[in-house]
């Protein structure tokens, strides 16, 4: 479904939160945590008829809203979340809330020079394996291939990983930057033979 939302009032709202950021990676957090909790509402009836009911005031909807995700969220609500609250309710923007949440973390990585890695292993990797795994790939983003798209000109990209086991991969590992993917899995060697074994048959 396309946005029919003023691109412009999106990239203000982004500017917004952004701002209320800043470089705090644990306020980051609490804002993709808030959002998160949003879109995981966007599809109960309910609350969007409540929030579409015109015979209940704004304040009275964002009042409710943001009770129930403090009581949610607890200390994990991020300061300001009305600036969230007021345009998602008032505007009807629950569509827009994934790409926002894209967005704001994308505007966080290219201020504080970060670059978001998804690393996959079939079993949990040691410590040491952690440590190799990340320093391979702090190299390759600081290569010249990557930074040519990464957005950052200059200085050193750090890299936050986000570790994953997942056992349908048998053994080795899977990295996913952005849309980009690396499978080096023992699965993937396997799907790559039966390929072969088929195009031979």
């Amino acid at each position: 479904m396309s946005s029919t939302v003023d691109p412009r009032f999106l990239d203000r709202w982004v500017q917004t939160i952004s701002e209320a950021i800043g470089n705090d990676e644990g306020r980051l957090d609490r804002w993709v945590g808030l959002i998160s909790l949003a879109e995981s509402l966007k599809h109960f009836r309910p609350l969007r008829s409540f929030s579409l009911d015109g015979r209940v005031s704004l304040t009275e909807k964002a009042t409710l809203f943001q009770d129930f995700c403090a009581q949610t969220l607890g200390n994990h609500l991020p300061e300001k979340s009305e600036i969230l609250i007021v345009p998602l309710l008032e505007g009807n923007l629950w569509e827009e809330l994934s790409p926002l949440r894209e967005r704001l973390e994308k505007s966080f990585d290219l201020r504080t020079a970060q670059v978001r890695v998804e690393i996959l292993s079939a079993a949990a990797l040691s410590g040491e394996e952690k440590e190799r795994v990340l320093e391979t790939v702090t190299r390759f983003v600081n290569g010249s291939e990557f930074r040519k798209g990464s957005g950052v000109a200059s200085g050193t990209l750090s890299v936050r990983p986000t570790w994953t086991v997942r056992p349908s991969l048998l053994a080795g590992l899977e990295v996913r930057i952005g849309s980009r993917v690396w499978d080096a899995s023992l699965s993937s060697r396997i799907r790559e033979l039966e390929k072969q074994l088929l195009k031979s048959a």
